[in-house]
């Protein structure tokens, strides 16, 4: 896989960009004939499109499980929305020991990674 400027889909103020097939020279991807604005979008679709169905398939099942986790600890989920409301405030992010400080008071423990 290659990510080249296409000539067809490019303009002189725009360029636009396609994944194509290294060996063969046939184009992979190219946004449904219009072209990715930038390289870099180029290869993180590509990459999203070729995700094998059985990796998918993990990745909804862990999000839905995340979800529901979320949805059954709402006093914990509103604890954690306003830590990041005040560290916005300071221009500073929320961390993992914060999250698990939050988690130790509630008296809670996650059964999924934070980071």
């Amino acid at each position: 896989m290659k990510v080249v400027v296409s000539v067809v889909l490019s303009s002189s103020y725009d360029k636009g960009y396609v994944v194509v097939d290294q060996a063969s020279g046939e184009v992979l991807d190219d946004v449904q004939g219009y072209g990715h604005k930038s390289a870099q979008y180029a290869h993180r679709a590509y990459s999203y499109k070729s995700v094998p169905p059985k990796k998918k398939r993990q990745r909804e099942a862990v999000k839905r499980r995340v979800e529901r986790w979320c949805a059954e600890h709402t006093e914990f989920m509103q604890h954690v929305d306003q830590a990041r409301l005040y560290a916005v405030k300071n221009g500073e992010n929320v961390t993992e020991a914060d999250v698990r400080a939050i988690l130790t008071e509630h008296g809670l423990e996650l059964l999924f990674p934070v980071w």
